[in-house]
């Protein structure tokens, strides 16, 4: 059973199949599942909660959640500040939303996509909860990526469900 903080093991185990040794990484939230990433990758974390902060060796930016449009369409409570994801590098290996925590939402992302960095690949996890599948459709809408992929963990989480992520390769 994954500890529901961490990123579950398939998707980690894709992660270092796909994703070569020293590449960047940008994740939304931090977890424990920063700490393994951090081993392999340049990680760059954006997280709101000051407790979650710093756990990796990875570079760590605190961007307090904040109101936007989308989340307030969606009945969220927000998103990471924009105005506080300045200085990261135009492209990415990967780029991981796992973060805010559900109970927060997800898809203010959805008005930062325009200025989002490239990326080779982009995963959202969580996509076995309604609000993330519906986060992951929009952006494979907007998007439009090569390859989608979906990852479905076989342990259970806390409540026992199944967690999914969806992967999309973008170039």
């Amino acid at each position: 059973m994954t500890d529901g903080w961490s990123l579950p093991q398939e998707l980690m185990a894709w992660i270092w199949t796909h994703i070569p040794d020293g590449s960047t990484i940008l994740e939304f939230g931090s977890g424990n599942g920063s700490l393994k990433l951090s081993e392999k990758y340049d990680l760059i974390s954006i997280e709101h909660d000051r407790k979650w902060l710093h756990l990796s060796k990875g570079r760590y930016i605190h961007a307090p959640i904040v109101e936007n449009t989308s989340s307030r369409n969606f009945s969220e409570r927000g998103w990471y500040d924009i105005e506080k994801l300045v200085d990261l590098p135009t492209f990415f290996d990967a780029i991981i939303v796992d973060g805010p925590t559900g109970a927060i939402g997800r898809s203010g992302i959805l008005e930062y996509i325009d200025q989002m960095p490239r990326c080779n690949y982009l995963i959202i996890d969580d996509t076995d909860r309604k609000p993330e599948q519906k986060l992951a459709s929009i952006m494979i809408e907007r998007l439009e990526p090569v390859n989608i992929e979906e990852i479905r963990s076989k342990s259970p989480r806390h409540g026992g469900t199944f967690r999914s992520a969806t992967i999309l390769k973008m170039s």
